[in-house]
């Protein structure tokens, strides 16, 4: 029975010892190798020297991490012979700020302490000096039979006269005094509000129980996914008066991981990031049809979703939208843009614009003219080859002659489609629309009522180049069986039948004018009235 007790007891002991190998944490904070920022989510590289002890173990803690990561997605990269046993992400005050906050507080609360000690000194010297003046304002008056000589009373005024100067003046100089103590405290209580505050604060840490061979000495490196990141392509562009664009792409970039990527190398991602075991699945799809304002026909929709069997995946999604507020990926495919030189990101989340390259667009200048609207046409400029240049949606700051001319979303169309750039409207390509009183009538025949309307178009081309336009305008349509539309002229235009869009294409010399005339007919039931014409 003796020597069962004696095992169970070296059995115990022997778990004990090998659960306390683990129990000593080694805190380090790495420093930040690369960084992949993808347009919703970053992954972060990060290592350092871990030493393992006479057991052959270790319990590192990396600190100094975002609290936004997404713990299934941590990767580690070890030494041969060396093993990670387990993995946890967790929040935590960071190492030393808890003994930082204990001294500052403990040192605050003796200075609180002494400057209430000192406020109390002061109010009682100064409720005694009190008492004393109105003592002696209380005993001003000479009284009694006892007649003083002039030099007496002379001297008893001067006496009650300096003292009570001398009283008013100790006050005054304890007011001043007790109004710093006031201040001091109120400074004081504020300096604990702030450690209270640190107290509070967590980071993110993760903690890796590493095994290997004893007293073994290696780098660790670990890369992880971090939410609170993401980036989007900004463009300037420029044009000439040929047509051609030279654009320049930026990445705007904003992080809040709280550590600064101060010389870091960053490699922008089009996408989210995929880092699991598993593939992923891929999902139906599916195609839709949306009425675009946007020169452009297409709105392109991200190629692939996350599907059910991807909950990583879908957890990032679903938080990347939560913090960011950016759209997933509008690309038809997965790009890397790396930056020429080292950049610096705050981690506050302040955005920042970083260079990216530049490259050429061949562009060909037209013009969109819209008489109902507006007496100027509006320039474009149209590029083709525009996906050989990997280009994605984002803002665009347009510039031509070295001005400004304004920013606006960039949508692209299907790759093969042209891509066209708004560059605003061009004074010097007039444009009016009149409606032609002497070809509008109205009849009756019948139960029904016809009237007809007659419109010219004018467009001139003040440049003394040839220019290419494109005219719009546009024929009624109803939803009323009741109301029938019928063209009647449209000088070679075309007309969409869903929209009731009218459009030219014309080509106009230096200073050439052309005009345009278009018709229609209306029938509607007589006695009754027709709204919208």
């Amino acid at each position: 029975m003796k020597q069962l007790f004696s095992f169970v007891l070296l059995l115990g002991s022997l778990v004990y010892h090998s659960a306390d190998c683990f129990a000593q944490e080694s805190y380090m904070i790495w420093p930040i190798e690369e960084v992949s920022v993808y347009e919703s989510g970053a992954r972060i590289v990060r290592s350092g020297s871990v030493q393992l002890n006479e057991e052959g173990r270790v319990n590192c803690v990396v600190g100094a991490l975002t609290k936004s990561i997404i713990p299934n997605m941590l990767q580690v990269k070890l030494a041969e012979d060396w093993s990670l046993v387990s993995s946890l992400h967790r929040e935590s005050m960071a190492r030393g700020v808890k003994s930082d906050v204990g001294v500052a507080l403990k040192e605050l609360d003796r200075e609180l302490k002494s400057n209430r000690e000192t406020y109390a000194m002061r109010t009682a010297l100064k409720q005694a000096y009190g008492e004393e003046l109105a003592m002696i304002q209380a005993n001003r008056k000479v009284s009694g039979n006892e007649l003083l000589l002039v030099e007496d009373l002379v001297e008893h005024a001067d006496f009650w006269r300096k003292r009570v100067t001398e009283l008013n003046y100790l006050m005054l100089e304890l007011q001043l005094e007790m109004e710093e103590l006031e201040n001091e405290k109120e400074e004081i209580n504020g300096q604990i509000r702030d450690w209270n505050e640190k107290k509070k604060k967590r980071e993110g840490q993760f903690v890796l129980q590493l095994s290997g061979p004893p007293l073994a000495q290696a780098n660790v490196t670990i890369m992880y996914v971090a939410r609170d990141a993401s980036w989007s392509t900004v463009y300037d562009a420029s044009v000439d008066a040929s047509g051609s664009i030279g654009v320049q792409r930026f990445a705007r970039v904003k992080q809040s991981t709280g550590n600064d990527w101060e010389d870091v190398p960053l490699t922008f991602t089009v996408g989210r990031p995929i880092q699991s075991l598993a593939a992923p699945v891929v999902s139906p799809q599916t195609l839709s049809i949306a009425r675009s304002q946007s020169t452009n026909a297409y709105e392109w929709a991200p190629a692939m979703e996350a599907s059910e069997d991807e909950p990583e995946q879908k957890f990032l999604a679903q938080a990347g939208e939560r913090d960011t507020r950016l759209p997933a990926s509008s690309s038809l495919a997965r790009y890397d843009f790396k930056p020429n030189e080292l950049v610096f990101v705050a981690g506050t989340g302040v955005p920042e614009r970083i260079y990216i390259d530049a490259f050429p667009l061949n562009g060909r200048l037209t013009y969109l003219a819209i008489p109902a609207f507006s007496d100027e046409a509006y320039q474009l400029v149209s590029a083709d080859a525009w996906a050989q240049q990997k280009m994605l949606p984002g803002a665009m700051n347009i510039s031509t002659n070295g001005m400004h001319r304004g920013s606006f979303q960039l949508e692209l169309p299907a790759p093969g489609d042209t891509l066209r750039l708004p560059l605003g409207q061009d004074p010097q390509v007039r444009c009016s629309r009149e409606r032609l009183i002497d070809l509008c009538s109205s009849s009756v025949f019948g139960g029904s009522r016809k009237t007809t309307q007659s419109f010219e178009l004018a467009i001139e081309n003040q440049h003394d180049r040839p220019i290419d336009v494109v005219i719009e305008d546009r024929i009624p349509m109803t939803n009323s069986s009741d109301i029938e539309v019928e063209v009647l002229e449209l000088s070679g235009g075309e007309v969409d039948p869903v929209s009731g869009k009218v459009t030219w294409n014309k080509a106009l010399a230096p200073f050439e004018t052309k005009t345009i005339v278009f018709s229609y007919t209306v029938s509607f039931p007589k006695g009754h009235a027709l709204r919208g014409l």
